[in-house]
């Protein structure tokens, strides 16, 4: 061979191991970046706990005027529960068999118990806006005594209007002492 074609010789074989050489080496691996552990970020907010909930019976008057009809309701737990029912009796009922007995504008003040005795407080709308008729101011006192002695640290309910006691409220009943639960007017299933 000569001398020329040596070296010519000697670079095709280096070029030829060079390229036997990649051909069976193993592919690299490509790894991604280091990434520490997630820890919790302060701008993420945890998940709300779920809300507590009671329930509360409150009474409703059937559409004859005749019973009233105990509704149960699940609202988020508070730490007034009887004043949350008697504001419930402001609402309207969830069922369409039921009709509402307190008059509309009619808000509750306040609700204290004191010696087992609730202390409910209206404001003047009670009076002013009530339509009036024995039947009304019964199942209307009712619902609001049969509701809040549904608590069993309320035995006995005085009806306020503007932080007084009242004789009556139409006319029909006395009002002016605190009332006991009456079953007599629950309709039975």
């Amino acid at each position: 061979m000569s001398r020329k074609a040596v070296p010519f010789f000697l670079i095709l074989l280096l070029l030829a191991l060079l390229a036997i050489g990649c051909a069976t080496s193993t592919p690299a691996t490509v790894q991604p970046p280091y990434q520490p552990p997630k820890t919790s970020d302060a701008t993420e907010a945890p998940a709300p706990p779920a809300q507590e909930t009671m329930r509360l019976t409150v009474y409703h008057a059937t559409k004859d005027a005749m019973y009233l009809v105990p509704e149960v309701h699940v609202v988020p737990k508070n730490n007034h529960p009887a004043q949350t029912a008697a504001e419930l009796l402001l609402a309207d009922p969830k069922s369409r068999d039921l009709v509402r007995v307190l008059p509309p504008g009619t808000k509750v003040r306040s609700l204290t118990v004191k010696d087992h005795i609730a202390y409910v407080d209206f404001n003047d709308k009670l009076i002013k806006n009530n339509a009036g008729g024995s039947a009304t101011e019964l199942l209307t006192v009712g619902a609001i005594v049969n509701t809040l002695t549904e608590f069993p640290e309320i035995q006995k309910v005085q009806i306020l209007v503007e932080g007084q006691k009242v004789e009556t409220l139409s006319g029909h009943m006395d009002v002016s002492h605190p009332l006991s639960r009456s079953e007599k007017i629950i309709k039975k299933p």
